[in-house]
């Protein structure tokens, strides 16, 4: 997926909106989200991948309601997909749908992910047995201010903070952190990688990065229970993997992402996911 604007700005950019104007998305501005959608096909590992762009205004009267969390206010769009079922398919779907969340930054929308959402409210969108249908992100044209509601569920969250680079990065095992002078190159592309967004703020992820190499393991930390059981912190490494990528390749840093297990010793609760093999 190409953008014109840099990785860090959008990362930057992004937040998570859940009040809107409920105006239409302008048709350029439409088509460009569709295309990037389309473009959208295969998953990290291969897996084959859809999604599309779906109109369907939220009224709270109806009788089939959208989800409880995040109070989304007058919701007019969305991006659906889908992925084929796999071993790490949580992981490519969140990858696939950060880098359509980004592109929506660049086009000017707000976007807010949704990993817990009524289907039966999107029951045209079919899948077949072998698709999971992970989460999906709301879309469209942001207000000019959040409403009350929305800046107190920011707050709650702490939707504004991060963990420190102490608490994410380590060198060679967990017993040691990882600076960012020992990160070389990455040093951006983790830091991209600690401002994204994770359901309820989350920030399951950790990252140890061996020595004398580019070689970077990422494991998912259990946080919250109900998250963790649902495969909502499978998605958040998936878009810690976006944001550690899209500026790692925009700085020349090729490499790419293999299942390889170093069988360290992680705390408790810690469990190996994927690992990039830089080049």
């Amino acid at each position: 997926m190409k953008y014109d604007r840099p990785i860090s700005e959008l990362v930057r950019a992004r937040r998570s909106v859940r009040t809107y104007t409920g105006g239409p998305i302008e048709p350029g501005t439409m088509k460009r989200l569709e295309d990037a959608c389309a473009s959208a096909n295969a998953g990290v590992f291969g897996e084959g991948a859809r999604f599309t762009v779906v109109e369907k205004p939220f009224s709270k009267d109806q009788p089939v309601g959208l989800g409880d969390y995040g109070l989304q206010k007058n919701p007019r769009y969305f991006i659906l997909g889908a992925i084929k079922n796999g071993d790490r398919a949580r992981e490519s779907f969140g990858h696939l749908l950060e880098q359509l969340v980004l592109k929506s930054t660049e086009l000017c929308l707000g976007t807010c992910w949704m990993g817990l959402f009524n289907r039966e409210f999107f029951a045209g969108f079919q899948s077949s047995d072998d698709e999971l249908v992970p989460a999906i992100a709301v879309v469209g044209v942001p207000a000019e201010r959040p409403r009350l509601g929305e800046r107190i569920i920011r707050f709650g969250i702490g939707a504004n903070s991060r963990k420190d680079w102490k608490d994410l990065f380590f060198l060679a095992g967990f017993d040691r952190a990882l600076g960012q002078e020992d990160a070389g190159p990455y040093a951006e592309p983790l830091e991209m990688l600690r401002l994204g967004p994770s359901a309820g703020n989350a920030q399951p992820w950790r990252v140890v990065k061996e020595l004398g190499g580019d070689v970077f393991h990422f494991y998912l930390t259990k946080v919250k229970e109900n998250y963790y059981k649902l495969g909502l912190h499978n998605i958040d490494i998936g878009i810690a993997m976006a944001h550690f990528e899209l500026p790692a390749r925009e700085r020349g840093l090729s490499g790419g992402w293999m299942v390889v297990d170093p069988r360290l010793a992680p705390p408790a609760g810690t469990e190996y996911r994927v690992s990039w093999l830089g080049k």
